[in-house]
């Protein structure tokens, strides 16, 4: 027998709760969550010398279902506690109705060896005692309480179901009640909800903590004398749970009643898990006086539907008084701090508030509901012309194909600016991000879409002018930006050109002057031209010798034809040295060097650079 707590102090602060257990992304691995509901006023925080009832941890116990074989320990830390909001604090204050839940979480590795049975497993933590101002049970100070959990082998991966965190409550009696006692499941399992008879399990004033020793099931509560878990609180209609977990109930008589619901989970018809919750609800003799029922207004119009947009939240809104107290309800469960006469809705859901006096406490009244759901979303799609414009052109950007019905605002915005344009059509000759937004008038939802548009440059460029030798050829390279781009080419006119007339580099052997022009075309079909005057040269002659001895005939290394040819020529002596260099030939060489010295008759290489070739040779000089 083991004792897990290190203070022994009776735990009369507990009125309900669950486990809660979740598979973890690692095969085997779960969380395990306690949940505590605590009755405030009873509830001791522990102190440095250990004193205290709430527990800083607590020990759960895994057992086998078929046999009740223990099979391991899962202790569970204290997390968190958050109040449980009352929809009528006038009366909760009265009654000094305080309700806390509190949080144990822990985790355990199930291998998959050790957790194979077809029939499954259970979880229990149980603890003494209960509160002793129960009603509907014998010796509630005497009674322990146990919180149980099924799930099936490991093999079968599943969360158990989640009960919804409940409202803060009591029943007035003889008046019609409801309460949301709902659960969820992740794997959208079938739940069906029924009431069952709490556990005393095997704890008592004298052992306050449960233990890891096989039991073949729990003990059950005692009921009073004329209480039975057919009129759990008894009145002319006990108290009952439908199948989507709404619990009812019309009480008449005063007290504390404590209950278990009790959700089985199955898939494909077959149970795989159980989930129990204890709770226990207090029947008032409420005042009759009830204010008058609350109208949920949206910009001080009723509404009963309302549509919102994520990006635009809605305000929900009631009249407004010192004298009542509001509590918002979203699907039937109280919003925590929701306690204003107005309510900033940014989910969906049902809506409702309960109106209650601020100074007294008498019956509470709750408003219609009203259905908030997401408006429908604004569609905006930008189509265009062409996404790449060119030098000069204009692209047509077009807002849901140029049709927009009435009450749609229209905006343009490139870069963050906005533009003037309101219109479904807006043309374009800048390249930029452009956005467009379509809002509703009646929502204020928008729906946007973005389109780049570029711009392309394209350029091209060939010499002013090009000679060619008479019967010669030449190229013709044009300088094209961007560079590395795909393009195609056109050159023309067809006479004289050689090479191809889609080729990138033309190759020409004009007979006359001509004028040759190329276009360029990218593949966004942007196009630039340019062109360039080829005009025909006559072939220079050079002569193998001359004679410069003053006899006024070929006294100069004459080079005929070659106005506008030559670009540089230089001459050289045997040891390779410079002995004349000019930069054209508007002076051809007299056969001298330095200080007109003339240098001796021989063999003279020269190299002379055109446009379009360098000619090597030698003059001979002769004396």
């Amino acid at each position: 027998m083991l004792v897990f707590f290190s203070t022994p102090a009776k735990s009369d602060h507990i009125v309900g709760g669950e486990l809660v257990m979740r598979p973890q992304s690692k095969a085997g691995s779960y969380e395990v969550t306690l949940v505590q509901f605590w009755d405030k006023n009873n509830l001791q925080e522990p102190t440095a010398n250990g004193q205290g009832n709430r527990d800083e941890f607590a020990e759960l116990f895994i057992y086998r279902k078929r046999d009740n074989e223990f099979m391991q320990q899962v202790r569970v830390q204290y997390i968190s506690s958050e109040p449980i909001p009352y929809q009528n604090k006038a009366c909760a204050n009265l009654r000094s109705l305080n309700t806390v839940i509190g949080t144990y979480n822990g985790n355990v590795t199930l291998s998959d060896q050790d957790y194979n049975d077809p029939d499954g497993y259970y979880i229990v933590w149980e603890r003494c005692c209960r509160n002793s101002d129960i009603n509907n049970i014998k010796f509630p100070g005497e009674m322990g309480m146990v919180f149980y959990l099924e799930f099936p082998p490991v093999s079968t991966r599943n969360a158990s179901p989640q009960f919804s965190s409940p409202n803060g409550q009591y029943i007035c009696s003889n008046r019609s009640f409801t309460m949301n006692m709902s659960a969820s499941d992740p794997e959208g399992d079938e739940l069906r909800y029924s009431l069952v008879t709490p556990y005393q399990g095997y704890t008592s004033p004298n052992v306050i903590n449960g233990n890891n020793v096989p039991k073949a099931g729990y003990p059950l509560v005692s009921w009073e004398n004329g209480i039975s878990l057919a009129n759990t609180i008894p009145g002319p209609k006990p108290l009952a749970i439908d199948n989507a977990g709404q619990l009812t109930v019309t009480a008449n008589r005063l007290g504390l009643y404590v209950f278990t619901v009790q959700v089985e989970e199955y898939r494909n018809g077959r149970q795989i898990g159980l989930i129990r919750r204890d709770f226990q609800l207090l029947v008032i003799d409420c005042n009759d006086d009830q204010p008058e029922q609350p109208v949920i207004m949206l910009n001080a119009t009723p509404v009963r539907e309302v549509l919102f947009c994520p990006e635009r939240p809605v305000t929900l809104e009631t009249e407004s008084s010192e004298d009542w107290a509001y509590q918002w309800q979203r699907n039937g469960l109280n919003i925590p701090g929701a306690v204003a006469a107005t309510i900033a809705v940014s989910d969906t859901g049902v809506y409702s508030v309960v109106k209650s006096y601020t100074k007294k406490c008498s019956r509470d009244t709750s408003s219609l509901v009203v259905n908030v759901a997401l408006a429908p979303p604004i569609e905006a799609v930008i189509t265009a012309d062409k996404q790449v414009i060119c030098d000069g052109e204009v692209s047509g950007l077009l807002a849901n194909g140029g049709t927009v019905p009435g009450g749609l605002a229209i905006s343009w915005s490139r870069d963050t600016q906005v533009l003037e344009e309101t219109r479904p059509m807006l043309q374009v000759k800048d390249q930029g991000s452009y956005m467009l937004k379509i809002t509703s008038e009646a929502t204020g939802c928008s729906g946007s879409d973005t389109l780049l548009v570029t711009k392309e440059s394209l350029t091209v460029s060939l010499p002013e002018k090009k000679g060619v030798i008479e019967g010669s050829k030449t190229t013709l390279r044009p300088i094209i930006s961007p560079l590395g781009a795909t393009y195609t080419y056109m050159w023309s006119p067809s006479d004289g050109l050689v090479s191809a007339n889609d080729a990138r580099d033309a190759v020409v052997a004009p007979l006359v002057d001509t004028e040759y022009t190329l276009m360029v075309e990218s593949m966004n079909g942007c196009q630039a031209q340019a062109s360039t005057q080829v005009y025909v040269i006559d072939k220079m002659h050079i002569p193998t010798s001359f004679t410069p001895n003053n006899d006024g005939h070929n006294d100069r290394f004459e080079i005929f034809n070659a106005k506008d040819q030559i670009l540089e020529i230089r001459i050289f002596n045997r040891w390779g040295e410079v002995i004349y260099a000019s930069n054209g030939y508007s002076v051809p060489w007299d056969g001298k060097y330095k200080d007109n010295t003339p240098v001796p008759a021989g063999s003279y290489p020269y190299l002379i650079k055109t446009a379009e070739m360098n000619l090597n040779g030698t003059i001979l000089l002769l004396k």
